[in-house]
């Protein structure tokens, strides 16, 4: 291709160099594939631009359609920023933003037409890698983007080497090879770059709609709803032996206000320390909390201490002084056998003994006739229980739909219901009866992990129940659904309802794939805490573990350096060494010997002259020892191209005869 470039013209006026359709291809398909994963969360019409706009493009390559004109690029464009505007009601934030760059770029393929333009399509395309990280940082999302970058680098050798005849698994082979020389680079960035505090990736505002979870609220069919999902809320290594199932309660929202319906938090003061009697040793144990845009820090009932950057409620609830954006991984104690709370404020005493009047009378009736018929709070709880265990209450995720009056028509009509709903006509009764009484939501359960010995606790195993306050005993848990249901907290939700509810324990799955499902898990939890929460924290502690001096940002700045420099230099020497001048056979050195001395005797090789030529030349010359010369050749010329290897004999002799001439410099 013959190209006219003046270094008197202006940039502009350059003819730019025609891109050839095997380039624009191998770029169609490079995006396609950055993109393709982005499908799951972008609208289904922006999918469709993408994809038509690339087939359009591939199909005029193939003269199969025109190029679009200008004139109607443009209106496109301005077309697909308002629709992206209209579908998010901005162009800012990461889905508008994935959306509108999306847009954009599929629309810019279709004016595509020389080099440079194809140069700023990749560049987009590795741009595009990172935006994947902020909708997930598992270790498939990892290693589909390592993928995505081997094509992208190797579409981009593709573009700079303008040459067909090199294979696409060459291609991929040295976009691989130069993506793996990274590594080393990578790792000392990761290292040694000093962190600040909170993690590169967090959970923007716009994410959490999407993050399922506990809510500060609590109604018939919230935590229903939330049991069918099989997303892991946090994980659990404990120092010592796990405690058995039916005492694993994870304590979470605390609540102590009802409307009617709907049961919500009251505005509790922080306490720093707390009266407790406990009945059995400390509970340690290392949770890592999965990001749920909230507040509260998960424990074990209950927790004894604070984390870093946490406050304790004194409804002893454990939140976190930042919303929880990213995952939160902190050491914690606990006491699971104790009394708490013997001298509540008589104001939150009152408090939660409030109920509206107007809503579930029946309910209210029958807590008060049991305050009447019992004089002891403890006999009328243990009635209530005794009424769910015997009577013909069923623990069910599908109960009917009531709008009115809810508690009324689960306990006297349907008897059908799930936790929510035990633990808050529970509470109501104890209310009504006169008995201080809150709903506390949370986590009940988990699965061991034998490969990493540690617990999964999901978002299937999210629980309600109830406490209630009894003078000189302060706030005792009672689990109604333990009542009615007692294989859900001896076994957990998937035994209780194996006819409802998807299992989603690994334990109860074919014991190979089980194993197989366990060994993923401890390695996502290993990559939990190792890479995505290697925080400013973990940094000092790792370094301080290496033991080579690095305690501060300074110390951290200067070790990055030398190690950078160490990385390079190591390839440089590799490199050096590689394209290093081969070592010359022995033989060949007893011959430069030779030529060396044939040289300071004044017959000198000429560059144009082969060593057959310069010695017929020295034969014809009145050179002295020119007959010990021609015995060098003959044994150089029976070594060299001999059929056999030379042996040491022969080498010896070779030596030799160089050595015996003797030349006098003139």
């Amino acid at each position: 291709m013959n190209r006219q470039i003046s270094s008197n013209l202006p940039f502009s006026a350059i003819p730019q160099e025609i891109a050839s359709q095997s380039s624009i291809n191998a770029v169609c398909f490079c995006f396609l594939f950055s993109i393709t994963p982005h499908f799951r969360v972008l609208p289904l019409w922006v999918s469709g631009i993408v994809l038509v706009a690339l087939g359009w493009r591939v199909l005029q390559n193939m003269n199969r359609v025109q190029p679009l004109p200008k004139w109607l690029i443009v209106p496109m464009v301005l077309i697909g920023g308002v629709s992206v505007f209209a579908e998010f009601w901005t162009i800012a934030g990461r889905d508008a933003g994935l959306a509108l760059l999306t847009v954009m770029t599929s629309l810019k393929f279709l004016e595509t037409r020389n080099h440079r333009d194809l140069l700023i399509l990749i560049f987009l395309c590795y741009f595009l890698i990172a935006t994947h990280f902020l909708f997930s940082q598992s270790i498939l999302t990892a290693f589909l983007m390592l993928l995505t970058l081997i094509v992208i680098t190797a579409t981009l050798i593709t573009l700079n080497q303008r040459d067909d005849s090199v294979s696409i698994r060459s291609r991929l082979i040295i976009s691989s090879r130069l993506i793996m020389m990274s590594v080393p680079l990578m790792l000392v960035l990761f290292i040694l770059v000093p962190r600040v505090p909170g993690p590169l990736w967090g959970l923007t505002n716009e994410q959490r709609g999407g993050v399922t979870g506990l809510s500060n609220t609590m109604s018939p069919g919230k935590i229903s709803n939330l049991i069918r999902s099989n997303e892991v809320a946090f994980r659990v290594e404990f120092n010592g032996a796990i405690p058995a199932q039916k005492n694993l309660y994870w304590r979470g929202p605390v609540m102590s206000m009802f409307n009617g319906t709907r049961w919500y938090q009251s505005r509790r003061p922080t306490i720093d320390s707390f009266y407790l009697v406990s009945f059995d040793e400390a509970t340690e144990y290392t949770v890592t909390l999965e990001p749920n845009g909230e507040h509260w820090l998960l424990a074990l009932d209950i927790p004894t201490h604070l984390v870093e950057d946490s406050v304790m409620t004194a409804d002893f609830q454990l939140t976190s002084k930042r919303e929880i954006n990213d995952l939160r991984r902190y050491s914690m104690i606990s006491r699971l056998s104790y009394q708490v709370g013997m001298s509540e404020t008589a104001d939150y005493l009152e408090l939660t003994v409030d109920f509206p009047e107007d809503r579930n009378p029946r309910t209210i009736a029958y807590g008060r006739e049991l305050s009447q018929r019992y004089d002891n709070p403890e006999a009328i709880v243990q009635h209530v229980l005794t009424m769910f265990r015997e009577q013909n209450y069923i623990y069910t995720l599908k109960p009917p739909v009531f709008r009115d009056d809810v508690m009324d028509n689960f306990l006297f009509e349907s008897k059908r219901g799930f936790c929510e709903i035990y633990a808050g006509s529970f509470a109501l009764l104890m209310r009504a009866a006169g008995i201080p009484a809150r709903i506390v939501t949370g986590y009940q359960g988990g699965e061991y992990n034998q490969v990493g010995n540690y617990l999964i606790v999901r978002q299937s195993d999210a629980h309600a129940w109830t406490e209630v306050w009894i003078e000189r005993k302060g706030w005792l848990r009672f689990d109604p659904t333990a009542a009615v249901s007692p294989d859900r907290i001896e076994l957990g939700l998937g035994d209780a309802l194996q006819d409802e509810i998807l299992n989603f324990r690994i334990r109860n799955r074919n014991p190979l794939f089980g194993n197989l499902m366990y060994r993923w898990d401890n390695l996502q939890h290993n990559w939990n805490d190792w890479v995505l929460n290697y925080d400013e924290n973990r940094q000092r502690n790792f370094l301080s573990k290496l033991d080579i001096g690095i305690e501060s940002w300074s110390d951290m700045v200067f070790a990055l350096i030398i190690a950078l420099l160490s990385v390079t230099g190591l390839y440089w020497a590799v490199s050096w060494y590689r394209e290093r001048p081969s070592k010359p056979e022995t033989y060949e050195i007893y011959l430069n010997r030779l030529l060396r001395k044939m040289n300071k005797s004044g017959l000198e090789k000429r560059p144009s002259e082969d060593t057959r030529a310069f010695f017929k030349r020295v034969k014809s010359s009145d050179f002295q020892q020119k007959d010990q010369v021609s015995k060098v050749i003959e044994l150089y010329n029976l070594i060299k191209y001999g059929r056999s290897d030379p042996d040491s004999q022969s080498l010896d002799n070779l030596r030799s005869l160089v050595g015996s001439i003797k030349i006098q410099a003139r």
